[in-house]
């Protein structure tokens, strides 16, 4: 008789492991329930707006990690976490318990601040002329109300003063698809490029306004799933210029103009997949954007139409081990040459190795490649010196370091032909340069990048940088 009871028992046992182990090898289970730590100021619908999981829902059991892994993509793209970690464990009854564990960023932050107006910082380095540099004061509050809206005020003084305003991110729907943005600018420069000669810029400097120049704008933007989103712009801007610049350049703001005004219309397409908008090392990014310029709204309308393209890819070959290239195209398709208004390679974007020179047209084409290496993978320092749980943020610092080598082309046309009576060469030639960099990358989403390239002209040099070059 036992011994039949301990066979029994035995089966029992069987029965119950087969069965817990048909749960545990099911091909589909359910989100049964979301946990949300550390979101002291983010509201839950925003954390929940960027997770590839909803309550209730059946997934596939080998899909779990994408998901999860685009789910802290997406909410590290939001740039209101330092840290993000995903806990999923599995409970009875085909359910799976998420736990998103989030460090949330410092939020309000009274800026005191020092730039420097050049082009870029290797250019200012060069000369280092303190007169260049823009000083001032201001406040920026990220994650307002704790729904990601963004204000900012800004009073910049010295040879270049600004007052700047804007509200961004204004969700107008609860499913937060739709939302506005507004911005209001003023500026007044003492320091002015006023024309480009021998691939410079050539430097006006006086003790009075050179320029003033408004801008306001509204922007619409329309995202309904993760990765693409659509944005409609409708903006003014009024600028003039001095007697001064107006005799050196008669052609500054136009024949015969001491400066524009217009109303633009701007539509703008975008489809990002990178896993980061600061540092991204897999994923995509494709931009398309056409800008009317003048809408007949006002007498004597700057008329124009601006084309914008941009295409970035980035892939992880193996372990610590990536690639990435990206093609910028830009265009203005105008009747009328304006100094001021031309596009070009020198500025926002730039082949490596020309950081010193600009080339100024009406089309430019750009690509850009590297292939990097991790040298230090992410470490986490911890510091352990803020007792406060509030501040818990900045007791853990973020570090990486990449090495890479690189190779950029570039290319502007100019169909008015102006800038070749200016000794400007780079015009309609091919530049291109390769070399090899150092990139250090660290919370708050800065970058510093050294950069020692070699050029077609023959030149080589070290140049610095605040921000990755692919992105």
């Amino acid at each position: 008789m036992q011994k039949r009871l301990f066979f029994i028992l035995i089966l029992i046992n069987l029965v119950i492991s087969t069965n817990g182990q048909e749960v545990l090898s099911s091909d589909s289970l359910t989100i049964g329930e979301i946990l949300i730590t550390g979101n002291f100021v983010t509201s839950r619908k925003v954390i929940l707006r960027e997770l590839d999981f909803v309550i209730n829902e059946t997934v596939a059991r080998n899909g779990i990690e994408n998901k999860k892994q685009i789910s802290i993509n997406n909410l590290t793209k939001t740039s209101l976490f330092n840290f993000v970690e995903i806990d999923i464990r599995e409970t009875s009854g085909n359910n799976l318990k998420l736990t998103v564990n989030l460090t949330e960023r410092w939020f309000i932050w009274p800026n005191l601040y020092l730039n420097q107006t050049d082009r870029n910082f290797s250019e200012w380095w060069r000369t280092k002329d303190l007169a260049k540099l823009e000083y001032g004061i201001g406040l920026k509050i990220n994650n307002f109300r704790g729904l990601g809206e963004t204000i900012l005020l800004n009073y910049h003084i010295g040879n270049f003063t600004r007052y700047d305003l804007q509200y961004k991110g204004i969700y107008i729907d609860k499913e937060k698809r739709h939302s506005l943005s507004f911005y209001a600018s003023y500026s007044a420069q003492k320091i002015l490029p006023w024309n480009t000669e021998f691939n410079t810029e050539v430097i006006l400097k006086e003790n009075y306004r050179l320029l003033k120049s408004t801008d306001l704008s509204i922007n619409y933007r329309y995202r309904k799933g993760y990765y693409n989103t659509h944005s409609i712009i409708f903006g003014y801007a009024d600028y003039n210029i001095a007697d001064t610049v107006y005799s050196l350049n008669p052609l500054y703001a136009g024949l015969n103009k001491h400066g524009q005004r217009y109303f633009n219309l701007r539509y703008e397409f975008s489809r990002d997949t990178r896993d980061s908008k600061i540092y991204p090392k897999t994923g995509l990014l494709v931009i398309a954007a056409i800008n009317k310029k003048g809408l007949g709204i006002l007498s004597d309308e700057y008329n124009a139409i601006e084309l914008y393209a941009q295409f970035c890819t980035y892939w992880k070959l193996r372990e610590r081990f990536y690639v990435a290239s990206g093609l910028w195209y830009s265009s203005n398709r105008t009747n009328n040459y304006v100094y001021s208004e031309q596009v070009g390679l020198g500025y926002l974007q730039f082949v490596r190795g020309y950081e010193y020179y600009v080339a100024n047209g009406n089309n430019s084409l750009l690509f850009k490649s590297l292939f990097k290496y991790e040298l230090l993978p992410m470490k986490v320092i911890n510091l352990n010196v803020w007792p406060i749980r509030r501040l818990y943020q900045f007791n853990k610092i973020p570090f990486e370091v990449y090495a890479n080598i690189f190779f950029d082309a570039g290319y502007v046309s100019d169909k008015f032909d102006i800038y070749k009576l200016y000794n400007n060469t780079l015009v309609n030639e091919i530049m291109y340069s390769t070399g090899i960099g150092i990139d250090f990358v660290t919370y708050y989403d800065k970058v510093l990048r050294f950069d020692y390239s070699f050029n077609a002209l023959g030149e080589r040099g070290l140049f610095i940088h605040w921000k990755a070059a692919i992105r």
